[in-house]
């Protein structure tokens, strides 16, 4: 082995290290998720959806944990309480969601669900405009006649149903569910096949209760992206120079170092080439 190479090894690792501070990167998981969370969610015509959901090229710290949308051959759905809806229509200006439960298009209506005995999360939404609460009840022989009352066909998972307004379920009925539906049908609630369209059809429409205070100003000085602290539960930014602090991004700076800056790394990248040129001849 070459003894004078040998020698100058700690040398070349100690110029290794000034190029290393001379030259600073930021932490590339913090520029990762710069870069995700500037990207929005595109699936189908929903399109161009940024913080508080993620999904789909969105990593997990780009969103509300519960406000995941997935992307499937052109459709997106969101998960919520465990119940897989389908989202029709997104409105960021006014955080509201237009979703209708997958499971009654996928299965036999309203008689086979796939998510019996299931409540909305009233925590994270609440209902929109025009939109109310009704409540499903299952295998309730009891009260044949009653108004809401129906049958099922045969071959269904429950025998017939109640439908009620609110969330309040039936004691004499052996499982229910809860689902939105404007409140203009609530009045047809004897009519249960115009019911039933309306819910496989239109869905219904809810807001997300996320405060777009924080992202506001997060995103102001143009170098911040909106994301979410999956450790501490809070809204967070994402900064251009990979810093993640819980107010607004710094400027970006301007696209070159100033002069003075970029000459002396030269110099002293050049002396420090120089110096290695020597030792190992």
């Amino acid at each position: 082995m070459n003894s004078r190479l040998s020698s100058s090894t700690p040398f070349l690792l100690l110029q290794f290290s000034l190029l290393l501070f001379i030259i600073k990167f930021p932490p590339c998981w913090s520029l990762d998720l710069f870069n995700s969370c500037s990207k929005g969610f595109n699936c189908g015509n929903i399109t161009n959806i940024y913080y508080p959901f993620w999904g789909d090229g969105r990593v997990e710290g780009c969103g509300h944990r519960d406000l995941h949308l997935n992307c499937d051959k052109n459709k997106t759905t969101i998960k919520i309480k465990g119940v897989v809806y389908e989202v029709l229509d997104v409105e960021q200006d006014t955080q509201i969601l237009q979703i209708k439960r997958e499971d009654f298009f996928d299965s036999k209506g309203l008689c086979s669900p796939k998510y019996p005995s299931t409540t909305f999360d009233s925590q994270l939404f609440e209902y929109a405009q025009d939109f109310a609460e009704i409540t499903i009840n299952y295998d309730c022989q009891k009260h044949e006649g009653m108004l809401g009352y129906f049958s099922c066909p045969e071959g269904s998972t429950h025998k017939d149903g109640l439908i009620q307004h609110g969330s309040e379920t039936n004691p004499g009925c052996i499982s229910s569910l809860r689902v939105g539906i404007g409140q203009s049908y609530l009045g047809l609630i004897g009519e249960f096949r115009r019911m039933e369209e309306a819910l496989f059809g239109e869905g219904f429409r809810v807001k997300y209760k996320v405060d777009p205070w924080f992202c506001n100003g997060c995103t102001v000085s143009g170098s911040g992206a909106c994301g979410y602290d999956v450790d501490s539960n809070e809204p967070t930014c994402h900064c251009a120079d990979g810093s993640s602090p819980k107010g607004p991004c710094p400027p970006q700076p301007p696209p070159t170092a100033p002069k003075g800056t970029n000459r002396t790394r030269q110099i002293m990248v050049d002396i420090i080439q120089l110096m290695s040129k020597r030792l190992l001849f």
